[in-house]
């Protein structure tokens, strides 16, 4: 029969609705939080009953608490750890080695269970493996403090229970590598499995540390009750765990006091992810990049709503840092309102797959009844480069432009739109990151306690202590692949991992177990002989920063060597590039980037290059993991110092950024036309004034004629300063880095009100053409057109050097010889036109994607601009001399002045 919850179950399904975002890696970890409250935490949850697994109460059979039991008296605690993926950890995605998404050889599955870390280093083991490095239960050991429980510590991975299986030290799943080395069978009935643990998420004061005891003592069974060791429930004495029978009442259920139960909070978030600061009158301190807080180890982010020069950290320039940490935390947010359950009415997204195409919004929603029994743990996730698991649910949650707008940008930020088309949010509002983060992991060597080397971002090392030094350091942008399919620029800290390989009996490569990488290094606590010689250079019998390391052939040879002898085959170093997303940490508007040449600029913050070592460990040059969300945006490149760097290029993902990107070939082409022009003007001139000092001064009989009346005089100096306004505004938006005294924000938007001018006088002057006829000038004649031509030819190319009479006179009605009209017929016709298109898609890429994208988008349509602009200042300085071949050299001039123009007498003129 179906059990039907009562209201009080309801109250605390509800309550526990938080734990939705306990788990997510959001980031967060260890938490520095204040003393737990004495009364009652929640007066809604009702009291409830202590049960074991087989359904007792804790306080007759002693026995470990069941969460399954206990909070499945109310829940559908089956259907919770069914529906959570940080229960299940990659147990349902296991595949055979090597044919996950990674591309890494012996990654199983996408999830924590299965899928090896470089930061951690120990290799879960499959079936059939040739050696042992880490069994289900040593997994569980080490890395317990992170597990939420369910999934793989009660499941087998062919979906049998863990306490079905049957001792056999040849499964990894029921074996164990003791202290002296050898393999034993381990007895899960023993040990106990650890169901998934609701109190972890959903006490106010879950004892981490007592849970994580027990899990590395093997006690998995008991777990979960060390959880509850801060709340006076149990205790552990010498004889193990003892339930507090103060603690109950008559009935045998918990007293309301407690009953300590409640939504989850960030600080619980914090046990697993990363560094959260709740009480903001202590000051936060931060040691080192101390894995402990694996999120904020791997990018830096600490959740705090404290500001950071009110904080305890001795971070560079802390004194102007009056922001907090997070604005979020600031603001009071927690983890779970934004990565909620999935089912959650309150919440609740329906997709576009799912959602009846009629409707815009659904309000149908979840019963409260229903989900508060069966809250989905599915919660709602982001799109981050390391976590792969449930890759279905990536992008669920409520993204930045979910709960606010951007209309506030526009009053400084051109083109608002198009930078949230390519920018994530992020990009700008964490434009620095002031906590350690790890840049690189070596695994090709040891320290002296048998462990990587660690260097760190922003600090001297993984060690350093609370008052060390930290220089704030910058994020690189990266291009991050959507799961829609659209891409946008994102921060990222790139962590490098080197490490030795080896192909096993059957030819698969494995990463080499730490045990025997930690034989080939040492003779008992020592180093071996043969490596401390060859890598000690100064002979103090220590090894230090500078001597710990791969750096030559002689020593990877050594090291090699000393893998070989312990029955590894074909030992290599191996390296790889893991991408962390950064999502946190974020600023509020005024220490957010704001200037415009961060990225609009050679030299931009956008384009630095990111550490990633400062050598070569084996001289093995890494490559970017398979399966994080990037798009190639960037190099991975060694220096001439040795050092390894990536650098950022988002031209490769076909980002065209102004003033930074420009096709060489075309700004060469351009300026070749544009000096020969001026250098053939130039010569011409030289030329005249030779000739001139050479011949008598000819005066040609001229008559004064109206040429231009007012509107075509008007016409041509607007046109003409605009134009010559908009190359030199053009010109500092494309080369800033030699105009970078002007602002850039404000030339961009005198640069498009120039062509919006531009536009507008063509069109009027096309209007006045065509209506009074006088378009009639611009068209060449057919007839006589060649002959004519040559004549103005030959003037230009030695008659002007004679002091002969312009072969063709000028008239109102022929103002333009053929040569002319040839030039302006191209100019208006195709330049100016090509200009205009060109321009208008940059300009309105924004809202006419798919027109400019049918072009080939900025990449296609900037260059040809650039050209076009080109050539316009050719033709400038070209029609500029040629006003000078006049009776006089200001004839022209004048005349665009004052209408009146002296023109001379041919004998075959018609007055005008």
């Amino acid at each position: 029969m179906r059990r039907q919850p009562t209201f009080g179950c309801f109250l605390l399904l509800f309550v526990l609705l938080g734990a939705a975002s306990l788990l997510l890696g959001s980031d967060q970890a260890a938490a520095q939080s204040t003393p737990p409250t004495a009364g009652p935490l929640s007066p809604l949850h009702p009291t409830f009953t202590m049960l074991d697994a087989e359904g007792r109460n804790v306080l007759d059979s002693g026995a470990p608490v069941s969460t399954m039991r206990t909070c499945g008296s109310c829940h559908d605690a089956a259907f919770i750890a069914d529906h959570s993926f940080h229960a299940d950890l990659g147990l349902r995605s296991m595949t055979a080695p090597g044919q996950t998404a990674s591309g890494r050889p012996w990654d199983t599955s996408d999830g924590m269970f299965g899928k090896w870390d470089p930061l951690t280093y120990r290799y879960l083991t499959p079936a059939g493996d040739e050696r042992l490095d880490l069994s289900t239960a040593e997994w569980l050991m080490l890395l317990g403090g992170r597990i939420a429980g369910g999934g793989p510590t009660v499941t087998s991975r062919t979906g049998d229970p863990l306490t079905s299986l049957p001792l056999d030290p040849a499964s990894p799943e029921t074996s164990i590598r003791t202290a002296d080395g050898e393999i034993a069978a381990w007895d899960w009935q023993q040990s106990g499995v650890m169901e998934m643990d609701c109190f972890l998420c959903h006490l106010d004061q879950p004892d981490h540390a007592a849970r994580t005891a027990a899990l590395a003592s093997g006690e998995f069974g008991w777990a979960n009750t060390a959880t509850l060791a801060a709340t006076g429930i149990v205790t552990h004495t010498a004889a193990g765990w003892q339930w507090n029978a103060a603690a109950f009442g008559d009935d045998g259920a918990l007293l309301p006091a407690y009953v300590r139960v409640q939504d989850p909070t960030n600080a619980n978030c914090a046990q697993c992810h990363g560094l959260v600061h709740t009480d903001i009158a202590t000051p936060l301190t931060i040691a080192g990049c101390d894995t402990a807080n694996p999120q904020t180890a791997t990018t830096g982010q600490v959740i705090s709503g404290q500001k950071i020069a009110q904080s305890g950290v001795n971070v560079a320039g802390k004194a102007s840092l009056n922001r907090a940490w997070d604005i979020h935390a600031e603001r009071q947010l927690s983890c779970t309102d934004c990565h909620y359950a999935l089912n959650n009415p309150a919440h609740v997204q329906e997709s576009d797959a799912t959602r009846p195409s009629h409707l815009v919004y659904d309000p149908r929603r979840l019963d409260i009844g229903e989900y508060l029994e069966r809250p989905d743990h599915n919660f709602a996730r982001g799109q981050s480069a390391q976590y792969t698991i449930a890759p279905e649910l990536k992008g669920t949650m409520r993204r930045c432009e979910s709960c606010h707008n951007t209309d506030s940008h526009s009053a400084w930020l051109p083109y608002v739109d198009r930078h949230m088309q390519v920018l994530s949010c992020e990009s700008c509002h964490t434009p620095q990151m002031y906590a350690p983060a790890i840049e690189s992991v070596d695994w090709t060597v040891l320290d002296a306690d048998g462990g990587s080397v660690v260097n760190c971002r922003g600090a001297d090392g993984p060690d350093a202590g609370v008052d060390t030094l930290i220089e704030p350091w910058t994020p690189t942008l990266m291009m991050r692949g959507d799961i829609d399919g659209g891409q946008q620029l994102a921060p990222y800290n790139l962590i490098s991992a080197w490490y030795w390989v080896y192909d096993d009996a059957n030819g698969a490569t494995r990463p080499v177990p730490l045990a025997d990488l930690q034989a080939a290094w040492f003779e008992g606590d020592a180093y071996a002989p043969e490596l401390l010689a060859l890598f000690d250079a100064d002979g103090d019998g220590e090894l230090s920063s500078t001597e710990l390391r791969l750096d030559s052939d002689a020593k990877t040879a050594a090291v090699a060597a000393q893998l070989a002898a312990q029955g590894l085959n074909n030992p290599r170093v191996e390296g790889e590039v893991q991408p962390y997303s950064i999502n946190h940490g974020v600023a509020r508007g005024e220490f957010a980037t704001r200037d415009c040449q961060t990225c609009h600029h050679d030299n931009a913050a956008l384009h630095q290059p990111m550490q990633l070592a400062s050598f070569l460990p084996g001289g093995v040059v890494p490559a970017f993991v398979n399966d994080a969300n990037i798009v190639t945006s960037g190099d991975i490149q060694v220096g001439d110092d040795g050092t390894l760097h990536f650098q950022p290029a988002p031209e490769q993902a076909g980002v065209y950024i102004f003033g930074r990107n420009r096709v060489e070939w075309v700004d060469w082409l351009g300026l070749g036309v544009f000096l020969a022009v001026l250098a053939s003007v130039t010569l011409h001139a030289v030329l005249r004034f030779i000739a001139a000092l050479r011949r008598p001064r000819h005066t040609p009989e001229l008559k004064r004629v109206y040429m231009y009346d007012a509107y075509e005089r008007f016409w041509h100096w607007l046109q003409t300063v605009a134009i010559i306004l908009l190359l030199f505004t053009g010109l500092v938006i494309h080369r800033p880095d030699m105009l970078g005294m002007f602002n850039f924000r404000y030339i961009v938007w005198v640069h498009n009100m120039l062509a919006l001018i531009v536009l507008i006088n063509a069109a009027m002057s096309l209007f006045y053409h065509l209506t009074s006829g006088a378009i009639q000038q611009f068209i060449p004649r057919p007839y006589g057109f060649f002959d004519q031509a040559i004549l103005q030819t030959k003037f230009y190319l030695y008659g002007i050097f004679k002091g002969e009479s312009h072969p063709l006179e000028k008239t109102r009605r022929q103002k333009l010889n053929p040569l002319q009209q040839v030039t302006y017929f191209g100019l208006l016709n195709v330049l100016l036109p090509l200009q205009i298109i060109t321009g208008g898609l940059m300009w309105g890429v924004q809202q006419w994607p798919v027109a400019a994208g049918l072009l080939g988008g900025l990449p296609v349509l900037a260059p040809v601009h650039t050209l076009v602009a080109w050539l316009f200042a050719a033709f400038i300085v070209a029609h500029v001399y040629l006003t000078t071949t006049g009776p006089t050299v200001l004839t022209d001039i004048k005349a665009m002045v004052t209408g009146w123009e002296d023109v001379e007498v041919h004998a075959h003129a018609e007055h005008a």
